[in-house]
């Protein structure tokens, strides 16, 4: 036996941190019930409501018109103004969300409208995509590009074709998911379900108690996004950040026009300090009170900063719109901001933005992509109109196999794995290479 002396860093997460990060995933909704909440337990905190029209306030700023800007009106808007009810099922709720998205032409809503409506009890979509795009008379990618952009809409799920992709999706947008979730779910679905966790422990060379860690995920996970048979409580949608522009400039605004103002209860003060029994109870409500307000403060600063960042990385987005939108990962936002990638995760969890194109999920700004040699994003859906084109342009006599397809890719620095150009295809619903044969 041997006594050792060795350094080591380890970093602690503060209470303080702790609450930060709680507050920093909150929409500005859930902040305001939040404070509410902390005010009931907290007998110095007084909160104070904004003098304003509640409801109105929340008509002009949670709802767009899809006419856009008018030409006359500095920075005012023409809203559509949202059905304001107690109860709103799923699909109303999917069909508010579709004029949010200002730049979609008409064609474009009637494919999300029909989606929408053949959504089935769990919001599963099961249509067949070539027959929607032959429908429509429009191209596949384009069919598959609407079924992308449905699929950020919320509740989380809509527009899987089954519980497979569903959990899926849960895991691409939890960014503290163990690292073989994915592919224990993609491969061996069957044996997560059947608990065969030396099988899985030696087939992905992990350790027994990863293995039992990330099947314990996994069974935690939502099986089905919803039910069209219960009824949503959100009537409205608040955007969280607004985005204008003035002169030439944009203009960053948190939305924190509905938070109540917070002050301290000087009475109870006086008559907590007078009191030695209390004093230690007295000293727990301030740092609670102080906690809350650095925490806000926190918030704030985050997200104007991520903001900022989105400003430059999505430049093209906020002048053009949803179709301008660039590939771009979570990663590279947390190392431009120099901050762990949870907290941007965080961050954008549950947030709206809203921009001179519409409201959006500020989680949906993030996209798919792949990097190629030169170092640029390339989007899934550039890579797959680019299997198509290819394909499209092949000799008949000897059609390309997914391996050719894998290395002209690759010529071009596209660096992906034959299997993914497989999986590509298929959602393409282009045949492999021995069912392609013309005579």
């Amino acid at each position: 036996m041997n006594l050792n002396v060795s350094q080591q860093i380890t970093q602690t997460l503060t209470t303080e941190l702790i609450h930060q990060l709680e507050l920093l995933q909150y929409s500005s909704s859930e902040l305001e019930q939040h404070i509410y909440e902390k005010s009931n337990e907290n007998p110095l905190l007084t909160v104070i409501e904004k003098n304003m029209n509640h409801t109105k306030d929340i008509v002009d700023l949670a709802t767009m018109s899809i006419k856009g800007i008018q030409p006359k009106q500095k920075q005012q808007y023409d809203f559509i103004q949202t059905r304001l009810t107690q109860q709103h099922s799923y699909i109303t709720q999917l069909l508010d969300q579709i004029p949010l998205h200002l730049n979609l032409t008409p064609h474009d809503r009637e494919i999300l409208k029909y989606f929408i409506h053949n959504l089935d009890e769990h919001l599963f979509l099961n249509v067949d995509l070539s027959k929607v795009a032959k429908s429509f008379n429009i191209s596949l990618d384009h069919i598959n590009t609407m079924l992308d952009l449905l699929q950020t809409f919320e509740p989380l799920g809509v527009g899987v074709r089954n519980m497979k992709e569903y959990l899926l999706i849960q895991i691409y947008n939890d960014i503290e998911a163990p690292p073989f979730a994915a592919p224990f779910i993609q491969h061996h679905l069957e044996q997560v379900a059947n608990l065969s966790i030396k099988l899985l422990s030696t087939t992905y060379d992990i350790s027994i108690e990863e293995t039992q860690r990330t099947i314990l995920y996994i069974r935690n996970l939502k099986p089905i996004p919803a039910s069209l048979d219960n009824n949503a409580t959100s009537a409205y949608i608040i955007p969280d950040i607004i985005i204008s522009k003035l002169n030439g400039e944009w203009i960053i605004e948190l939305n924190n026009r509905f938070l109540p103002k917070i002050e301290i209860n000087q009475d109870y003060v006086d008559l907590l300090k007078e009191s030695v029994e209390d004093y230690a109870y007295y000293q727990q409500c301030m740092n609670d009170i102080i906690a809350l307000t650095q925490g806000i403060a926190q918030r704030d600063k985050t997200l104007y900063s991520l903001t900022r960042l989105l400003l430059d990385l999505q430049a093209s987005f906020f002048e053009l719109g949803i179709k301008a939108l660039s590939p771009m990962r979570l990663k590279d936002v947390a190392q431009a901001l120099n901050m762990h990638e949870s907290t941007i995760s965080r961050a954008v969890k549950n947030k709206f933005i809203r921009t001179p194109h519409g409201i959006f999920a500020l989680q949906s700004l993030f996209t798919k992509g792949i990097i190629n040699d030169s170092g640029k994003l390339d989007s899934v859906s550039y890579i797959k109109s680019r299997i198509k084109e290819l394909v499209e342009n092949e000799n008949r006599k000897t059609p390309l196999s997914d391996q050719q397809l894998t290395e002209k890719l690759e010529t071009e620095g596209i660096r992906i794995s034959r299997r993914t150009v497989s999986k590509y295809r298929k959602e393409l619903n282009i045949a492999n290479s021995s069912k392609r044969i013309y005579l």
